[in-house]
């Protein structure tokens, strides 16, 4: 059997989207597939970077590491010319190179999946179209491990007996960080009041739950006029939250890849989901939100 290496890099949510790169590639060219776990020792050796864990274990999923003698197979490019890199990223394979990296992170690459030569990928693949085919396989698989505890459960009760929206509000290194804060930003107050003045207006008696890594910034500084809920219980076990997410009927998601798939999970037919324009501080194209999600 083929075997394919899909590299980790992130935090949960992208983990989630590498790992759903990784099944899908499983599924289109009968592969096994393998990932490669350096990062998260590389990324303790550098300052100013937030350090991540592998977490994909909440959800069982088997992610078999790849070994030393499987990445001596990699050919890695080698270019000592600005044309000649130019040209090699966009035809690896023309050089008889076996790794590919996304052109750009925000857009969907559709050489991943169309070229069967390729042993080694890196990116994000921060797009559904990369495993819509496999959706229902991904839901199988996201599912936790362990069941909630008392206090979630409740939490998930309320969840289920109100017309509940999640509002999910990212901060943490999008503001302690220069670097990640320019590249990334922050959703601005109005994006939030905005969307909440649009889901109530489709939205009958809405109860909104909060969900942050600064919870404290929320309670101060968003103000609802709505009934809602500040889910505060779950510190530094995000996933938990996430669960919590995917349950509401509705979605009010920031410019994060964790509530993105808080998002995507939830498996209300009618749901709506709303999701800032703007992606990304600079003003660049990007895929990550699907078609049918509404952008404010």
């Amino acid at each position: 059997m083929t075997k394919k290496i899909v590299k980790f890099n992130g935090g949960l949510g992208n983990q989630m989207f590498q790992y759903a790169f990784g099944c899908s590639l499983a599924d289109r060219f009968n592969a096994e597939i393998l990932f490669d776990f350096s990062y998260f020792e590389n990324v303790k050796s550098h300052d100013n970077v937030t350090t991540r864990e592998f977490e994909l274990g909440v959800f069982g999923v088997e992610c078999k590491s790849v070994t030393a003698e499987d990445l001596i197979n990699v050919k890695y490019p080698n270019f000592n010319s600005k044309l000649k890199n130019t040209i090699a990223k966009r035809f690896p394979e023309f050089f008889g190179v076996n790794y590919i990296r996304e052109k750009k992170n925000t857009l969907y690459d559709k050489r991943l999946l169309s070229k069967k030569n390729f042993l080694l990928y890196e990116g994000y693949f921060q797009n559904e179209k990369y495993f819509k085919a496999i959706k229902q396989t991904l839901l199988n698989k996201f599912v936790l491990k362990e069941d909630l505890d008392e206090k979630n459960k409740q939490m998930l009760d309320e969840i289920n007996k109100t017309n509940s929206i999640s509002i999910h509000i990212r901060r943490g290194d999008y503001v302690s960080l220069d670097y990640v804060n320019k590249i990334h930003g922050v959703c601005s107050l109005d994006y939030y009041k905005k969307a909440i003045k649009h889901i109530s207006k489709k939205v009958d008696m809405p109860h909104f739950f909060l969900f942050s890594d600064d919870i404290d910034w929320v309670i101060e500084n968003l103000k609802i006029e709505h009934p809602y809920t500040v889910v505060d219980l779950n510190q530094n076990k995000g996933w938990l939250d996430m669960e919590l997410m995917k349950h509401c009927k509705h979605n009010i998601i920031a410019n994060s890849s964790f509530s993105w798939w808080g998002a995507w999970l939830n498996q209300n037919k009618d749901k709506i989901v709303i999701a800032p324009k703007n992606w990304m501080t600079k003003k660049q194209r990007c895929d990550i939100v699907p078609s049918d999600w509404r952008k404010i």
